[in-house]
């Protein structure tokens, strides 16, 4: 039946006939609905937070529905959106329940009386403006009634004891590279479709408007009411017009449609509703917040959106925003990470523009980033430049929305330095042409900009179009860049001008002109002292004398070279420097050479997610294909290279222009057109993954190192290629494990994880019971280093059923000393070892997990076997992770090849051709 409720609202109440009826179809959220269940079988206080807009309330009469006939009596809706007193909460669950009030006592008492005996799911929708109120309800409901389930709807938690959240965030969106048909697998996609239909019968998603689509759910953040909003206009634009429309964020926010409730009427005021709900401090740092646009970290947030005057702990604040909904934690991310959704931004920015306060802390905002991006310049030729990669590729939407504002407020010597201080980013990304353009911008907006920052962006745009192939375009920009440096006495700069110019007039086919201006270049080098100057000379040099077949010249400049990039250490240029090195190596016949120099210029691009330098890595490893009869994988791995050089839109190097045409050209003599069409196409089609396990694959195919561990199979002409070997073995009188791989050898602390996992490699194909394995570990397992007398590293299974103090006490020391070498570790940016830290943190922080239940007291799994399968599965995948940090391919490998359960086996994943040589001494 309806009844109203505090004359504001009615409610759905009753049975389940009674829940409020959809007057839509329910499109996606299978996964979530089913979790929502699963989760109410487990708790008795279930609450949906999210931001509004989400579909929280949806999603929950969708669960109720599906949960009616599990509850003898039933499940109630009570909506509380329309009320406004706290007083009134008992009232519309009453009224919703059909319970009278009765003289003489509290409404809630006579709720706990009525629902002590029921078996019945409770659904409080639309909780966040009087989360206290309905807290202090609940709660002694539950404690009197123990079959009462509750399912709360709010933008915040509810905070009483025995809740558990579920966090509702937007549909799934289609990723910038889908395409076609394949953003109908997003659940946001198929919302939109659903709703467009049924304002615009003949809409439909084909080839053409498909991408516009997909962005149109992105600009959405996935939110239901959003996308509905926009699909209710497809009457009078198409998708190209509607996504065109949505770049105005305040536009949107206006949008209106009927919705039974106000305040689900447009974007603006369902922001407008939780925004009122905030406290005056909450709300200046949620408009504030705005300023961001991408993710941000709580540092950024002290330093640009925290007022002088403000409060003394903002991470406070922001924590009660995350609570709130307002703002959203990005998952996988250390430090932490937030971010608005769009909507939530474009209302705040509406807020800072009104009250004229936008441009003072957009101003703020550009400092603090031009100051990070310096910082990075300084260090991106060191070994940390990885954790610097990482980095601005988190912070780039931030340092893109400053250079905007930087040339919109019309700072041009700000935007030219900035600018200038990202092209080495934009050109290890491969992102030539974004970085081109707002160099560009930059530059042209006053050509009379500081001497000094005009330079560094000179060279940086005199870069990447040489990059593109437009030896043209980086001629002019690094001529003028050569004449102000010279003017001023800027050796750095010209060193860097005179380097591009020649590497320009190598790509123009003119290797006379390079040598005499690579030549320059290094004499001015030499001035400087700088080791990664002089060093990049040589190799720009190692490069034209590869052009003019001077192998053995190219050689003697590339050792050079490597060994001054070495003493920076930065990755990039060390890669660089094993690639030109192996083309040498390669002209003058030494083949495994080659091969492994180019297998570490792939370890260090791949670590980097350098799309231009993976292509290179990708054709050379192609080339050392044919060189081997490998014709189709040669082929697979041109198509692959087409495909990274595609996405970075990096030109073909000149030097290897000959050597590749002759290479496709005996691939496809020996494989036929079809063929080689076929392998070249599929190889266009591999994820970047595929194509890095490939090519390592290829390089490990035949190379020899020597001494041992690396062997070759000398196996009859007939046999099948075999496998590249690999060996793990015990050392150190058992404390460590040797790892040998690709003429590297690492050293593993003992975890009865690796000791496993080296029963498994010397016998692959054999299924070991989990349980023998795990009673193995309690001596010295066949093969593997003897049990530490404590859990120095302790491996899962250690603990045993049962933990003693002097266990605890041992797991408490570890983890200590490990959550100290991580801070360590960060604080000096060494990313290796902070990995390392973490792994091991991880490990032996699942491994306490498993041995150890809630507040210390200890769990025993159902059985025997059990506790083996879980506790050798835990340990196995650890020490898997723990060698994916130093070799990724060969963890990769690993994670595909080994199977963990009741029965363990390794059975190797033919794709790589990596095998394992003897095993762990017996």
């Amino acid at each position: 039946m309806r009844r109203w409720v505090g004359a504001s609202k009615m409610v759905s109440a009753g049975g389940p006939r009674e829940l409020p009826a959809p007057l839509t179809t329910f499109v996606g959220r299978r996964h979530e609905a089913a979790g929502v269940c699963a989760r109410l079988e487990r708790n008795r206080l279930v609450t949906l937070t999210g931001a509004g807009g989400a579909g929280k309330s949806r999603l929950a009469v969708e669960v109720a529905t599906s949960l009616t006939s599990r509850y003898r009596d039933g499940a109630r809706f009570v909506e509380l959106a329309g009320l406004s007193e706290p007083l009134l909460v008992a009232h519309a669950v009453a009224a919703g329940l059909e319970v009278q009030e009765q003289a003489g006592r509290t409404l809630p008492d006579v709720l706990v009386e009525r629902l002590r005996d029921k078996a019945m799911l409770l659904v409080l929708d639309c909780c966040e403006h009087l989360v206290e109120a309905v807290a202090q309800l609940v709660l002694p409901l539950l404690s009197a009634c123990r079959n009462l389930r509750v399912m709360a709807t709010s933008r915040e938690r509810l905070g009483i004891p025995g809740e558990a959240l579920w966090p509702v965030t937007g549909l799934a969106t289609p990723p910038a590279q889908a395409a076609g048909a394949d953003v109908l697998e997003y659940d946001a996609v198929r919302l939109f479709v659903d709703r467009a239909t049924a304002v615009e019968p003949g809409f439909a998603v084909t080839e053409a408007n498909a991408a516009a689509v997909a962005e149109i759910c992105r600009k959405l953040d996935g939110l239901p009411l959003a996308i509905e909003l926009a699909a209710a206009r497809t009457n009078a634009l198409d998708a190209e017009q509607l996504s065109r429309w949505l770049d105005d964020r305040f536009r949107l926010l206006a949008w209106e449609a009927r919705a039974p409730l106000r305040r689900h009427r447009t974007l603006d005021s369902v922001v407008e509703w939780s925004y009122d709900l905030l406290s005056e401090p909450e709300r200046k740092l949620f408009e504030r917040l705005s300023v961001f646009a991408g993710a941000f970290t709580l540092d950024a947030v002290e330093a640009v959106a925290t007022e002088e005057a403000g409060p003394a702990c903002p991470g406070d604040l922001l924590l009660r925003l995350v609570d709130k909904s307002l703002v959203t934690v990005v998952p996988v991310h250390a430090p932490a990470r937030y971010r608005l959704l769009k909507t939530l931004r474009a209302y705040g920015l509406a807020r800072l523009r009104r009250r004229g306060e936008l441009g003072p802390l957009s101003a703020q905002h550009a400092a603090y980033f031009h100051d990070l991006a310096e910082q990075a310049w300084e260090r991106f030729r060191s070994p940390h430049q990885a954790v610097w990669v990482d980095r601005l590729k988190a912070e780039h939407d931030d340092l893109r929305a400053a250079l905007e504002w930087l040339l919109a407020s019309h700072d041009v010597d700000g935007a030219v330095r900035l600018a200038g201080a990202l092209a080495s980013f934009w050109d290890l990304q491969g992102r030539y042409a974004e970085g081109r353009v707002w160099l560009e911008r930059a530059l042209g907006a006053d050509r009379n900009a500081a001497a000094k920052g005009r330079v560094r962006a000179l060279n940086g745009l005199g870069l990447l179009a040489v990059i593109q192939g437009d030896p043209e375009r980086a001629w002019l920009s690094c001529s003028e860049a050569e004449r102000l440096s010279r003017r001023d006495g800027d050796l750095p700069g010209l060193v860097c001008s005179l380097q591009y110019l020649g590497f320009g007039a190598l790509l123009l086919g003119n290797p006379d002109a390079a040598v005499e201006t690579l030549g320059e270049s290094l004499t001015a080098a030499l001035k400087t002292d700088d080791p990664w100057l002089v060093g990049w000379s040589y190799l720009f040099l190692a490069m034209v004398e590869v052009t003019r077949s001077d192998f053995t010249q190219a050689e003697h400049h590339g050792r050079t070279a490597f060994r001054l990039l070495c003493e920076s250490g930065e990755p990039k240029s060390i890669a660089w420097a094993e690639l030109t090195l192996a083309t040498a190596s390669w002209g003058l016949g030494d083949v495994r050479d080659a091969r492994a120099r180019t297998g570490e210029a792939l370890r260090l691009f791949h670590r980097l997610d350098a799309p231009w330098g993976l292509a290179e890595v990708f054709q050379v490893t192609a080339m050392l294909a044919v060189s081997h009869h490998h014709y189709e994988q040669a082929a697979a791995l041109f198509g692959a290279s087409d495909t990274a050089r595609k996405k970075s839109g990096a030109a073909l190097l000149s030097f290897l222009k000959g050597w590749r045409a002759s290479g496709i050209a005996k691939a496809r003599r020996e494989l036929g057109d079809r063929r080689f069409e076929e392998a070249r196409d599929h190889g266009r089609q591999w994820p970047p993954a595929t194509a890095v396990l490939a090519t390592a694959a290829e390089l490990m195919a035949r190379t020899r190192r020597s001494p041992p561990p690396l062997r070759r199979n000398r196996a009859a002409p007939t046999t099948r290629l075999r496998h590249h070997r690999t060996r793990l073995r015990c050392t150190g009188g058992g404390d460590y494990w040797a790892l040998a791989h690709d003429g590297r050898t690492v050293h593993l602390k003992h975890t009865v994880g690796l000791g496993y996992l080296a029963r498994l490699l010397a016998a692959p194909g054999r299924e070991f019971p989990a349980r023998e394995l795990a009673a193995a570990d309690r001596g010295t397992a066949r093969g593997g280093p003897a049990a530490p007398d404590g859990p120095v590293s302790p491996g899962a299974g250690d603990a045993g059923p049962v933990l003693d103090a002097r266990a605890k006490g041992a797991y408490r020391r570890r983890l200590r000393e490990l959550a100290e070498e991580l801070d360590e570790a960060e604080r000096f940016h060494d990313t290796g070892r902070a990995e390392r830290a973490r792994v091991e943190l991880d490990a032996v922080t699942e491994q306490l997990a498993g041995a150890v239940g809630l507040g210390g007291r200890d769990r025993r799994a159902a059985s025997d076997s059990e506790r083996a399968r879980l506790s050798v599965t835990k340990a196995l995948k650890a020490a898997v992770k723990r060698i994916s940090v130093h070799d990724p391919v060969l963890g990769q490998h690993l994670e595909r090849s080994v199977r963990t359960g009741a029965y363990c086996s390794y059975a190797p994943d033919p794709a790589t051709r990596i095998g394992w040589d003897g095993g762990p001494p017996g």
